[in-house]
């Protein structure tokens, strides 16, 4: 979500002028179109006006296979209704290989400080070879709290967690063996198998607002996967350039570190359909993402939350602007040319790849319709 979600009451009249001032900019149909970012889709809330969380997936992962996508990125998300339906990415990976042939297949992401690396590595090989090779991972830290009843101990130091584990798991992709003690105090050198496909694994880093995580990543040699989520796209931008920054400055070349965005995307007739058609799904959506926040355990997202709920009578023209700031700022919602438009926005930005989010209460034949006005660009693309 945008910044502007966790604003209080008495900035609602300085917001409505900030929505007219913050809506992107109308496109030109008589211009030449500039570079667009490669799209992928991303499955976050298992929502969908059919009911079917499976069904879309896969009939969206069987269409954007052949259509020139990207990336199928799953989440890894646990005990909450909204996003239950994708409790293991790896499972979810497995299904996909069985039903695609050209697209990459990613996680988006697995909380790593949740699981034995050890697990991880052979799941994700066994994935790389049912696939033949197109796995990815974007790794997290994880971030509510309740989660780490399955590692209570890793949640104060998730971080570091996250960063030791990445390593062995791209240790143990390579084929080095970690360390291991088993239950009679005898110590192993463990190597995992099935051994992948691929002898190097790709990597995204989860990241949005933390600055120095964007640093790290490009210190580090990592993609980033994020998404604007309490910051807008100006400051997204500054966070591009310190990662770009940050991999010269470590001798790796800027421009080949991959920087994916996730958008909710919905591609309709035109820009005023668009909005209609996702306006009362992607609203409650909103509502639900706050309310997930309340509960994470971070203060700074809990005392954002309190202040939405202290809106009152307030809380629906709230949310409807909150939604109208999302749609025109932060979104891939409108036409075609409006998608062009964002898209060659983003890609000046630096923007590799756009994730298109787009499981967020919509019925199927709304998405698959999407998806087909949405892959006009890239076969446009194709033809340059």
């Amino acid at each position: 979500m945008p910044d502007s979600t966790f604003l209080d009451a008495g900035r609602l009249a300085r917001l409505k002028a900030q929505l007219q001032s913050g809506a992107a900019a109308e496109p030109d149909a008589h211009r030449p179109s500039a570079p667009i970012p490669d799209l992928g889709v991303i499955f976050f809330s298992g929502l969908t006006g059919d009911d079917d969380p499976y069904d879309l997936l896969l009939d969206v992962s069987r269409f954007v296979d052949g259509a020139g996508f990207t990336a199928i990125w799953t989440p890894e998300r646990h005990f909450t209704e909204v996003g239950g339906a994708y409790p293991n990415p790896a499972v979810l990976g497995s299904a996909l290989a069985m039903v695609t042939e050209n697209v990459r297949i990613r996680s988006g992401s697995v909380n790593l400080p949740l699981h034995d690396v050890l697990r991880v590595a052979e799941e994700w090989a066994l994935v790389d070879n049912l696939s033949g090779g197109r796995v990815d991972l974007a790794l997290a830290p994880g971030w509510h709290v309740r989660d780490f009843v399955l590692n209570p101990d890793g949640y104060q130091e998730r971080a570091r967690v996250l960063n030791r584990s990445r390593e062995q798991l791209q240790d143990l992709w390579r084929g080095a063996p970690v360390k291991r003690t088993d239950a009679l105090g005898e110590v192993h050198d463990i190597l995992t198998f099935p051994r992948p496909v691929q002898p190097e694994l790709p990597v995204w880093l989860t990241s949005s607002k933390s600055t120095d995580a964007w640093r790290f990543a490009g210190e580090n040699g990592l993609n980033v996967l994020s998404a604007l989520i309490n910051f807008s796209p100006a400051e997204l931008g500054k966070r591009i350039t310190v990662y770009r920054e940050a991999r010269e400055r470590v001798g790796l070349d800027p421009g080949l570190g991959v920087v994916s965005l996730m958008l909710h995307t919905y591609v309709g007739t035109d820009t005023q359909e668009a909005v209609d058609r996702v306006r009362p799904v992607l609203t409650q959506y909103l509502s639900s993402f706050v309310s997930q926040h309340a509960t994470s355990g971070q203060g700074e997202s809990q005392d954002k939350s309190q202040t939405l709920r202290d809106l009152g009578d307030d809380h629906d023209e709230f949310l409807e602007m909150v939604f109208q700031r999302y749609a025109s700022t932060s979104s891939l919602i409108g036409d075609v040319d409006r998608a062009r438009t964002v898209l060659e926005g983003f890609a000046a930005m630096g923007v590799d790849e756009i994730a298109c989010l787009v499981d967020f209460g919509l019925s199927k034949d709304d998405v698959m319709k999407s998806l087909a006005r949405l892959s006009s660009l890239l076969r446009k693309e194709a033809g340059r």
